[in-house]
């Protein structure tokens, strides 16, 4: 349900909180998954309400009498008389402030996530499908590493030809310092060189291994290696080379190396070198024309895997590990033609430089390049000197690291595909590292014409807008950097100089100025998620992902940033699981685990919706909460005392629900972690189902305990001590029906748990017979989850049902043999079981139904019969009497027939079982011979009579005796019941035959579309009792209290082509050829995670100004008002003039019984005398769709309505079997739906001889459906609940023919009966005593069958009815009389039909006569009387035109626009529609082109 409010479109935002708009009680808004406010307008007749209320001034009469005379027009001219509202109901008109009132309290219904998707997840909602590998399942470390130094200090290599000056600088270390006069100094300065080159390496990564050795031999490098690789096994090595002491490369990629006296450089074979250090490997090459080292590597390679399969085609026995060669990196200095730079400013080992001191070369790179003059007075060798460290990020040299690792990863991840960048910069962290400053070197070296490579290869970044971000930083640092220094000496000297005592000297902190780099990434962040996701760029389908989400991830570090950072995070996981997925891949999961350990009350609710957002698109982190008892951080905010801001402590309590039930799904160490760490857990879910307010807290909660002892009997035992079957039992009656399916999804994991004993028996029982009531529920979700938990019931006491089958089979014998079966004592006939001898248990209710004298039982198959091997079977008859057993199996037969597929589908599949089971049980041959004497005995029938009735016509019979409809046919499966499984793999033709009624088990399908005999009238599912009636003289009397059409005898024209039949959200049909398997998976959980990958932080889509569903609305509330507007005119004129001005006319394939005019849309509704519905534009006269109601043979549409106008209407259909339908998408036959269906009625049963089927009336206003028809009550659902909320005693032995009510308040509703009489009842009194007024003197009032009532919605609100008979009459609810009438002078039946104008003074009769008659309703003044046109009139064996053929036509229906002057009528006879409009002259063009739909 959806709350809509019409006032200023771009101000009028909803108030949401994670989704859930705010109501003012649950029953009012349900459960929004999520709840999406919509912008429109409320119901038409409100604004028509505004206009009248200036310019009225009746009386306040309150109650239901009058003071004055009889009429109630004591003190009243004629001129109030005429222009007041009826009924007293002016009070509802008094005040603009009370209409506007009225318009804005105004909702959607049916357009929630549970009937878009019928409660079921989609395909593309699997983690599978949402979400990618983003764990580095094959992660490796470099483990070891070796540094192999070429320097020869002092000899220059032959092809270098060096400049002087020249860099010298090898890791930061002159090797021929100025003043060294001997070679000592040169090998102590090579050996700093080789222990600073070890340090850097280093601080990249601290568990590596390392071994440096300076100016190597071939000899030692081979030991080194090989020594490594054998200690290393499968993990990478990095190789470090320094070639600035040798020849450059060969052109085959050779390096170079010395002999043992260093006379004699020595190439070394990279194939060579490949087998010392094997694979994977990490190199460095760091030489001039290193480029052409990577491709003689690459050549290499394929020698290699060249030789290993040729050492495997001659050995194929022999076992060998293969290198792993694709996981080789290479880093190079320069391409294969450039030589290393040798600008004196720079370090001559430059590339390593930047790999390993990215910082130290950064800033000097910017001192370098820096045009401006702020820095200049900063020299190279004090931007060595920034103080702190690079491992605390709160000094500057911390911070500088920290802003050029984020910028560096982010450029990354910006520029590098995903997978590439997971390999570089998320498998190895010395690879990562080595990458990161890898950027650098690109962007240094690019400027003294050298390029780095690598491979795999990436792409360059040098010029990457972050690097300016980054200049930034290195600037405001060296603006600072002498203040910096001071206090660097001061630091230095409080150290050196510690106070004296026992108190160490405190820590001194840098005082500067930090960068903003962080706070301004944030804030581009923040920019990002309020635009972005919204704009037209995509990848893949998604938004184009943020830049800033690696910086995002760093500023969780920080404990300054660290709860904006969060924050931010939540609302980019809350576009949806891209987003999550995109987090995943980046990294984010150590972070957020991490902080789980962190008690910070403003962390939690960010971090609790984080970790909602990860689990719902990955549930395979369930190990990973293990670790540490981390799941013990939503364990303890779902305590009701723990601390949690107050404004949302519910949602996010119930986020820790869904996390604590995903830890615990197929998780036993879960869930024995969680009852061991968290005792109370059950008792704080059990806790959080009285909150009233929080219904997403309230089902999270019992999904939660559903995952906790689902297969762990451990956790049902708990759950037994808490009395936890019984009080979720309790919720069976929820308001939301979101928690009604998460309460039987807990209960059905309870039963399937555990040991049988005879306390758990007893209890189970209990639950079954609590959980029965919902077998009428009117959520097909809930429903569905109900089939559920009886397969589990069924398939824990299988033998039980066994029995209860076996009896049913026996009791359906019986009957149709005619026997007494109720005499005998061996069958219960009432469909309600009394309970371990309990009266009338659980309200006197099973499947929704009540005990009464009417009551039927459920049919096993659709009809039974025989009477043999009654010995053999009849002491087991009584063991399931009584008993839950029976009860559920005539329940499960029940729901076989459910209006919706897919709970007919879950109930059929367990009909399936169970028969297989007695089949294949010792009873199977006995239940053989008795399905065959049950079908001998169906075959035929006889009538009193004694002719012969079919099968359908017995099923109807049956059917006006029972309170629920039998097993067979389904109305709506749109899988054919033939296809069961046992239909085509039994043997048993006999079986197949005989189940050709029962659902699952057909062999063949009844034709719902062959032509009804001309003898037979397809009134509705009560056909076959009438006929009686037609076998005898009718005597007046009989003949008043027939429906008009009872007798019509008219051959019409042929039918249309079955409809198709519109499908149900994702549903999957029954595979025939898989046996069925209990117990059936429940969705309920699945669907329900799905809410946490939906946004809730942000409007959707429609409510964003600007876009095209915005627009739309909008376009549609101001194309409604303009409708309402150009016809106010009109409606004071229509009731003077003449309403025969023909303005349309059109086929339709089929005479129209029912239709109805959108309010708004060129639309009109017709249905056929079966289940075919179709969709006219009648300004074109052109049909947008037709689709069958899948109502069952013998049955027909008898009401339609439309639903939600003011926005995007649905259709709501009731057909005479007693169910509801809800159409979505009615106008486009590609898209059309099945939004819901649920049995309204399940006690029709025959009133007086005659029958109404279903009627019903819709109150938008208040979202209530109000239904009757052949039963003793109207029964009044809830649209919201989705329940019925009140049964209201109708107090009459008669059928209601028809229902209408207040559409302002909705408190009082009026109807018609099949005798004459007209009751008017009030919802707000008691259920017996609603009915306040009674009309039921024949001598005054009607006399015959009501065929309408009707209270307007505008004008003056009149109410009108009409009987068969022709009489008319106007009520005023106060008044014991009629306040005005017409006579009945027509023949008896004469009158067909009855259409009042909502708010023009007007209404329409149709008759058998094929004439329609228009009347005002001030003073029941004729207006006009014609003929609608047809395209062949018959008389009878003449074939030829006639006027005599007229009375062969009666109208079948009319109906007037809601607005417009025009009216719609369709005769039995003719397959077409006549439109006629008023003769009303519209001023000054107000109205122009309304009528016409201009």
């Amino acid at each position: 349900m959806t709350r809509i409010s019409p006032g200023n479109l771009p101000e009028d935002q909803p108030d949401r909180r994670n989704g859930h708009t705010n109501s003012d009680s649950d029953e009012d808004s349900g459960l929004h998954m999520p709840g999406t406010a919509r912008l429109t307008r409320a119901s038409s007749g409100i604004s028509d309400y505004q206009q009248e209320v200036s310019s009225r001034s009746g009386r306040r009469s309150r109650g239901y009498g009058g003071v004055g005379d009889e009429n109630g027009n004591e003190g009243e001219d004629e001129t109030e008389k005429e222009h007041r509202v009826r009924h007293g109901w002016e009070m509802q008109l008094d005040s603009l402030e009370r209409a506007n009132l009225l318009s804005q309290n105004f909702f959607m219904y049916y357009e929630d996530k549970r009937h878009e998707t019928a409660g079921n997840a989609p395909h593309y909602t699997k983690p599978d499908n949402i979400i990618g590998e983003w764990r580095m399942k094959d992660r490796l470390k470099t483990v070891s590493a070796v540094l192999a130094v070429c320097l020869n200090v002092g000899v220059d290599p032959p092809d270098v030809i060096k400049t002087n000056p020249c860099a010298r600088l090898e890791c930061w270390v002159d090797p021929v310092p100025p003043d060294s006069t001997n070679q000592s100094s040169s090998n102590n300065a090579n050996a700093q060189i080789g222990k600073n080159l070890q340090s850097q390496y280093e601080n990249l990564s601290l568990r590596t291994r390392y071994k440096v050795i300076l100016d190597p031999t071939i000899e030692e490098l081979k030991r080194y290696t090989t020594s490594l690789r054998k200690s290393s096994h499968s993990e990478r090595i990095l190789f470090h080379y320094n070639g600035h002491g040798v020849p450059k490369p060969t052109a085959s990629g050779e390096v170079w190396c010395f002999n043992r006296s260093y006379t004699q450089y020595i190439p070394i074979s990279l194939y060579d070198l490949q087998e010392w250090v094997g694979a994977p490997g990490l190199w460095v090459w760091d030489c001039s024309a290193a480029g052409g080292i990577i491709s003689g590597f690459m050549d290499g390679v394929q020698k290699h895997m060249h030789a290993s399969a040729e050492a495997a085609r001659r050995d194929p026995n022999r076992q060998q590990t293969l290198a792993r060669w694709e996981d080789c990196i290479h880093l190079a200095a320069c391409r294969e033609n450039e030589v290393l730079p040798t600008n004196p400013d720079l370090p001559a080992d430059i590339f390593t430089s930047c790999l390993t001191t990215p910082i130290k070369m950064a800033i000097r790179f910017f001192i370098l390049q820096n045009p401006l003059t702020t820095s200049s007075d900063i020299t190279l060798g004090q931007a060595n000197d920034i103080p702190g460290k690079v491992s605390e990020r709160r000094t500057p040299l911390g911070e500088l690291n920290w802003i050029f690792t984020a910028i560096t990863d982010t450029i990354a991840w910006n520029c590098l595909d995903k997978p590439l960048f997971k390999k570089l910069f998320r498998q190895d962290l010395m690879v990562a590292a080595l990458f990161r400053n890898f950027l650098l070197a690109q962007r240094v070296m690019r400027i003294y014409h050298c390029r780095p490579q690598c491979h795999p290869t990436i792409p360059d970044t040098h010029d990457h807008p972050l690097w300016q971000s980054w200049d930034l930083a290195v600037e405001m640092i060296l603006a600072q950097l002498p203040t910096l220094t001071k206090q660097q000496e001061v630091i230095e000297k409080a150290h050196e100089n510690p106070p004296t005592g026992a108190q160490p000297a405190p820590t001194l902190e840098y005082e500067y100025i930090h960068s903003d780099f962080f706070s301004d990434q944030l804030s581009a962040f923040e920019v990002y998620l309020s635009s972005a996701p919204a704009s037209s760029a995509t990848v893949n389908g998604h938004p184009k992902p943020p830049e800033q989400l690696p910086i995002v991830l760093q500023v969780l570090l920080s404990q300054v940033h660290r709860l904006r950072a969060l924050i931010l995070l939540s609302k980019f996981l809350d576009l949806g699981p891209w987003a999550v997925n995109l987090a995943l891949s980046i990294g984010i999961f150590p972070y957020v685990l991490k902080l789980l350990q962190s008690q910070a009350l403003e962390l939690k609710p960010p971090m609790v919706f984080i970790w909602a957002r990860i689990l719902a698109v990955d549930q395979t982190c369930q190990s990973d909460l293990l670790k540490d008892s981390g799941f013990q951080y939503f364990t303890n905010i779902m305590d009701p005392g723990s601390g949690m801001p107050s404004d949302s402590a519910a949602e996010h309590r119930a986020m820790c629900a869904f996390v604590v039930a995903i830890f615990c799904k197929d998780f036993k160490h879960g869930k024995a972690a969680v009852l061991k760490e968290a005792p109370g857990i059950i008792d704080n879910c059990l806790l959080h189902l009285n909150d009233l307010e929080s219904p997403l807290l309230r089902q999270f909660s019992l999904l939660c305990l559903s995952q906790l002892w689902k297969d762990y009997p451990e956790g049902k035992k708990k759950g037994i001590e808490f009395s936890a079957h019984r009080r979720i039992g309790d919720r069976s009656h929820d308001p939301v029906p979101e928690v009604r399916a998460a309460a039987l999804d807990a209960l059905a994991s309870f039963v399937e748990t555990g040991e049988i004993t005879d306390w758990v028996t007893s209890e189970e029982e209990t639950l079954a017979s609590v959980v029965s009531s919902m077998g009428m529920d009117g959520s097909i979700m809930v429903r569905k989850e109900l089939t559920v938990f009886y397969s589990v019931f069924i398939k824990k006491y299988e033998r039980r049902f066994l029995v209860a089958a076996w009896e049913q089979l026996l009791e359906e014998r019986d009957k149709k043999a005619g026997k007494d079966v109720d005499k005998e004592g061996e069958v219960e006939v009432e469909v309600l079981p009394q309970m371990d001898g309990a009266d009338e248990g659980m309200n006197g209710r099973i499947n929704g139904s009540r005990p009464a004298r009417h009551q039927r039982q459920v049919s096993f198959t659709v009809d039974a019969g025989g009477a043999e091997n009654e010995k053999e079977a009849a002491p087991s008859r009584l063991l399931s009497k009584k008993t839950i057993y029976r009860a559920v199996w005539r329940q499960v037969l029940s729901m076989s027939a459910d209006p919706h597929p897919e709970v007919a589908k879950n109930a059929s599949l367990l009909v399936d079982y169970v028969l297989h089971a007695l089949l294949e049980s010792p009873l199977g041959g006995y239940a053989n011979e008795v399905l065959d004497q049950i079908l001998s005995l169906n075959m035929k029938v006889k009538r009193p009579d004694g002719s012969a009735l079919a099968d359908m016509e017995l099923l109807s019979k049956q059917r006006s005796r029972d309170s629920r409809p039998g097993t067979p046919p389904s109305p709506s499966s749109t899988i054919s019941k033939a296809d069961g499984y046992f239909a085509k793999n039994l043997s048993m033709a006999n079986l197949a035959k005989m189940a050709k009624g029962a659902v699952g088990w057909r062999g063949t399908t009844p034709n719902r579309d062959a032509p009804p005999s001309p003898s037979q009238p397809h009134r509705g599912s009560m056909t076959a009792d009438r006929l009686p009636y037609r076998s005898r003289p009718l005597t007046a009397h009989d003949a008043a209290q027939l429906p008009p059409d009872a007798n019509d005898n008219i051959p019409g024209p042929a039918h249309q082509p079955p409809a198709p039949i519109p499908p149900s959200p994702h549903f999957t049909p029954r595979d025939v050829m898989q046996p069925p398997t209990l117990p059936l998976p429940s969705s309920i959980f699945a669907w329900s995670t799905s809410y946490f990958r939906e946004p809730q932080m942000r409007a959707s889509e429609a409510d964003e100004p600007g876009s095209i569903s915005y627009n739309s609305r909008l376009w549609r509330r101001n194309r409604n008002d303009k409708i309402i507007a150009s016809t106010q005119p009109l409606k004071e004129s229509a009731g003077s003039q003449r309403w025969d001005v023909p303005c349309g006319y059109f086929g339709i394939g089929a005479a129209p019984v029912k239709m109805v005019f959108h309010q708004f849309e060129n639309h009109l509704i017709t249905s056929d005398d079966r289940d075919s519905i179709a969709v006219w534009d009648w300004a074109e006269a052109r049909q947008l769709c037709r689709f069958s109601n899948s109502n069952p043979p013998g049955t027909r549409v008898t009401e339609l309505r439309f639903i939600n106008e003011d926005d995007q209407a649905m259709i709501m259909t009731g057909s005479s079997d007693g169910v509801i339908r809800i159409f979505r998408d009615y106008a486009q036959k590609d898209t059309v739906q099945l939004a819901t269906s649920f049995r309204a009625l399940s006690d029709l049963v025959v009133s007086d001889n005659a029958n109404a089927g279903l009627v019903f009336d819709w109150q938008q206003g208040c979202g209530r459906i109000l239904v009757a028809g052949d039963d003793r009550v109207v029964r009044v659902w809830h649209a919201g609940s989705e329940l019925c909320i009140a049964d209201i005693p109708a107090r009459s032995g008669s059928c209601i023919t028809s229902l209408t009510s207040d559409q302002v308040e909705g408190n009082v509703f009026v109807a018609g009966f099949g005798n004459g009489s007209v009751r008017v009842y009030d919802q707000r009194l008691r259920s017996h005593d609603s009915m306040v007024k009674s009309w039921d003197d024949r001598r005054r009032d009607h006399k015959s069958w009501v065929v309408g009532v009707h209270l307007q919605r505008g004008g003056t609100r009149e109410l009108i009815s009409a009987e068969s008979n022709g009489a008319v009459r106007l009520w005023d609810i106060r008044l014991q009389h009629p306040v005005n009438s017409l006579p009945g002078r027509g023949p008896s039946r004469g009158l067909r039909s009855l259409s009042v104008h909502e708010h023009a003074p007007v209404f329409a009769t149709g008759g058998a006569d094929h004439t329609i008659r228009v009347y005002n309703t001030t003073e029941l003044r004729h207006l006009s009387s014609f003929e609608p046109y047809m395209s062949n009139w018959r008389i009878g064996g003449g074939g030829g035109f006639a006027l005599g053929g007229r009375g062969n036509a009666p109208i079948t229906a009319t109906a007037f626009h809601p607005h417009r002057m025009m009216l719609a009528c369709g005769a039995v006879n003719d397959g077409h529609v006549n439109l006629f409009r008023c003769e009303a002259k519209e001023k000054d063009g107000a109205g122009k082109g309304v009528v016409d739909g201009e």
